[in-house]
């Protein structure tokens, strides 16, 4: 994870340095744009205007596959191994997740209605700034439905305006 969220950092310095910005990530991304943005706000004193996390719970509130996952017989090899990919990935930061650092940037969770993941409101556990959670229609790719896909869209741009706004 620590070299993905360095070369991340390298290639968005050049591009975001002065300017205001925010992350949005599903699933593992959640976990990269969380990384990112601390690693940026520690190393360079550069915090997102917002923080959009999609269907993961917060790194310390993390668990593991769901109990039926590995006997699903929908499930592809593809689809395991990639999982077993991002848990190699995470596995770095998974005994360390408590960084002395926290966010004071805004966070907004988006989950499926189906979908597991723990305890989104745990992340506001990572920031000092506003928190809103929005659970919306779906399984664990919820946002593929058009629909979801307008209402976050609509969402981000709107809070984005609302910060340009502020700053």
């Amino acid at each position: 994870m620590h070299q993905v969220v360095d070369e991340i950092a390298c290639a968005l310095l050049p591009i975001i340095q002065g300017e205001n910005f925010a992350f949005f990530g599903h699933s593992m991304g959640s976990y990269i744009a969380f990384f990112t943005a601390l690693h940026l706000k520690e190393k360079y004193n550069l915090e997102p205007e917002h923080l959009f996390v999609s269907s993961v719970s917060p790194p310390h509130e993390m668990g593991g596959i769901r109990d039926d996952f590995v006997g699903d017989e929908e499930q592809s090899q593809e689809s395991f191994t990639k999982v077993l990919a991002d848990l190699h990935i995470l596995k770095d930061v998974i005994c360390n997740t408590h960084s002395k650092t926290r966010l004071s940037c805004d966070i907004t969770c988006f989950s499926g209605s189906e979908d597991i993941p723990a305890d989104m409101e745990a992340w506001k556990d990572v920031t000092s700034g506003n928190f809103d959670s929005f659970v919306l229609p779906g399984h664990h790719f919820y946002l593929l439905e058009p629909s979801n896909t307008s209402f976050i869209k609509k969402y981000i741009a709107k809070s984005l305006e609302i910060s340009a706004l502020a700053s």
